[in-house]
């Protein structure tokens, strides 16, 4: 089931995200009276098609990695359209170089004004946030010996000011492959600190890691009950989800970090918990149970999992972002103009070689982040719609031929020399075109079969 709800959220996401771009496309080939053959999602065999009014097809391949819109004068016309009278339709190629510039970018324009929706609507509707409160050190890290300590609170990176646990990831994620110093900012037991973190071509490997981890952060996780599992000692000794567990055997607990490894260290033990229930502080004994982790130790736990809805967490430790329906637009451009620059300095990192080029992913990838996504709520796997569909539109300005950007280029030169491209210089430019992007494709193909070798 796991793997048809992945190959599910896969299609999904990158039906929305390249139905989008080629509606760009469509729609601005209409605007201008350019005439349409075809507009379709995927590619293969077509597993439905109809037909408009317009005599334009559209259909849904079965493999569904692309997408196309053809009108009439862009390619050769299909077998299938050779019988329906075109003589007094616009082509494409009776467009003025404006108009086909227009069409030409449409495509990408509406990738960026998806992302700008989806930022706009997350920000309107409102959203929770994990707080910028530290739950975790990881021993020897960065982090730990830079000073900062669990329950302290960030508040600035690199004089950036950060509120939710997702700033920190961004602007780190920013820092990836330079050499240099991390400054961060925080208070720590109810005073201001500053520790400058040294990096040198930080995370320039091939490493997955996430950059907060990397420097040994890890976002406050309280231990409050989410879920039991069935016929566990919680279950059975009167533990109820939403239990806030403050401690164990008279150990005070404040992450759910602590109350692990606390657990871990008592196997087929009585304990007595305390919790609070509906701010009602009570105490409970109960006998752990045990298992045997991978290293053949012996292990405590009682049957529970962690709680993710953040609407039911201790309010200091989460941060609610709701915007009014103005502001909400000013985040959603914003936010795009933040992630395209991200993307766009990551690209020029890849380039240069300060990041590694086995970070890029392919089509594997994507559809494993797909449905981690999709497993962890609809704001996570909208806001993944929005970051590629913002890679799908940068990808496709790049000045490559068969792409946008290629597109954009031989109109540009075109507008120049006052002439069309030749025929020649078209042709041996879409072929260096296709070689460029399949070569791309397979080696981000490579990349994904190598991460899980």
């Amino acid at each position: 089931m796991d793997i048809l709800f992945t190959i599910f959220s896969f299609i999904l996401l990158i039906s929305i995200i390249v139905g989008i771009h080629e509606l760009g496309h469509f729609l601005t080939a209409r605007y201008f009276d350019i005439h349409v053959l075809k507009f379709k999602i995927g590619f293969g065999k077509e597993l439905f098609s109809f037909k408009d009014k317009q005599d334009c097809s559209y259909s849904f391949g079965i493999l569904p990695l692309g997408g196309y819109v053809q009108m009439l004068g862009e390619n050769n016309i299909p077998q299938e359209n050779k019988d329906i009278p075109l003589k007094d339709r616009k082509s494409y190629l009776d467009a003025s170089p404006g108009e086909r510039a227009a069409v030409t970018v449409a495509g990408p324009l509406a990738n960026f004004v998806l992302a700008i929706f989806v930022y706009f609507y997350l920000a309107f509707v409102g959203t929770i946030q994990l707080s910028t409160y530290v739950g975790e050190i990881i021993p020897s890290s960065p982090a730990q010996k830079s000073g900062i300590a669990v329950k302290d609170k960030i508040i600035e990176i690199d004089q950036q000011s950060v509120n939710a646990f997702n700033d920190i990831n961004l602007i780190l994620s920013s820092r990836i492959g330079d050499t240099g110093s991390i400054d961060i900012k925080y208070i720590s037991k109810g005073s201001e600190a500053l520790t400058s973190i040294p990096i040198k071509e930080w995370l320039s490997g091939n490493d997955q890691t996430s950059p907060y981890l990397a420097l040994g952060l890890q976002p406050f996780l309280p231990a409050l009950v989410g879920q039991l599992q069935d016929d566990g000692p919680a279950a059975k000794f009167g533990i109820n989800e939403g239990d806030l567990i403050k401690s164990v055997n008279d150990q005070t607990i404040y992450t759910w970090q602590d109350l692990s490894k606390i657990l871990s260290q008592l196997p087929n033990q009585l304990i007595e918990l305390e919790i609070v229930r509906d701010g009602t502080p009570q105490k409970l004994i109960l006998e752990t149970s045990s298992y045997i982790d991978q290293k053949g130790v012996i292990k405590g736990r009682i049957g529970i999992l962690a709680s993710n809805d953040l609407s039911k967490w201790p309010s200091e430790y989460t941060v609610e972002k709701k915007e009014n329906l103005i502001s909400a637009f000013f985040v959603g451009i914003t936010d795009t103009y933040k992630y395209t620059l991200l993307i766009i300095s990551s690209i020029g990192k890849m380039i240069s070689g300060s990041i590694s080029t086995d970070n890029l992913g392919g089509p594997i990838q994507i559809s494993v982040l797909a449905g981690s996504a999709a497993k962890a709520g609809y704001v996570t796997f909208l806001s993944m719609i929005a970051l590629l569909s913002i890679n799908l539109g940068l990808l496709n300005l790049l000045p490559i031929p068969i792409l946008d950007g290629g597109q954009l280029l031989m109109i540009a030169i075109e507008k120049l020399k006052g002439s069309p491209v030749s025929e020649a210089i078209l042709e041996y430019s879409t072929r260096v075109g296709i070689v460029l992007i399949v070569s791309l494709m397979v080696f981000a193909f490579a990349n994904d079969i190598a991460r899980f070798i």
